[in-house]
């Protein structure tokens, strides 16, 4: 799944993954120290990785689920229609201003069932004012808008929730760290 987050949090996260990585090598010296050969020190990093150095996307996977098992999220939300389905789809972003704020852009194999939650909880918690702006023809490519319609635009904006705005609250609110 493509998300877009603040660049601090992907600063913080690509500081988090070399952290991991020079672990893991130390590590890994010093079972040879302690007298395993290079394969076996391999061996053991590897089933050590999971739980000691988890991949990138299991981090932000796990502040993610926590984000949405927040009361202002965690609903029994109906399933999202094969139309629903197929607008999510789209690409391009969400309408409204960017609020100046810095992006990169992620990528991540996130579990199935967890892109589904993200992706039903983001349409739900935005259905309301995503049919306002299409009923009021204030989004699209090339739209020539007036200050008021601007300005409604904008507010109507602020009430989305889509995915990559809830997967940088998720990193905001439960920052990733590694086991100690």
């Amino acid at each position: 799944m493509t998300v877009w987050i603040t660049t601090a949090q992907a600063s913080g996260l690509t500081l988090l993954d070399k952290r991991r990585r020079l672990e893991e090598q130390e590590t890994k010296a010093q079972l040879i120290r302690s007298g395993l050969t290079s394969n076996e020190a391999r061996i053991r990093i590897i089933r050590m990785r999971p739980e000691h150095w988890p991949a990138l996307e299991d981090i932000v996977a796990s502040s993610l689920r926590r984000r949405l098992a927040d009361e202002d999220l965690a609903r029994d939300w109906d399933p999202l229609t094969p139309d629903e389905l197929d607008r999510l789809m789209l690409s391009g972003r969400w309408p409204g201003p960017n609020n100046g704020l810095r992006l990169a852009q992620r990528n991540y194999a996130f579990p199935v069932d967890l892109v589904r939650q993200l992706r039903t909880t983001a349409w739900r918690m935005s259905e309301r004012a995503l049919t306002e702006l299409h009923e009021r023809r204030l989004v699209g490519s090339g739209k020539k808008l007036t200050e008021e319609q601007r300005r409604v635009r904008d507010e109507l904006a602020l009430q989305l929730y889509p995915p990559a705005r809830i997967v940088r609250q998720a990193l905001t609110e439960y920052p990733p760290a590694l086991p100690e």
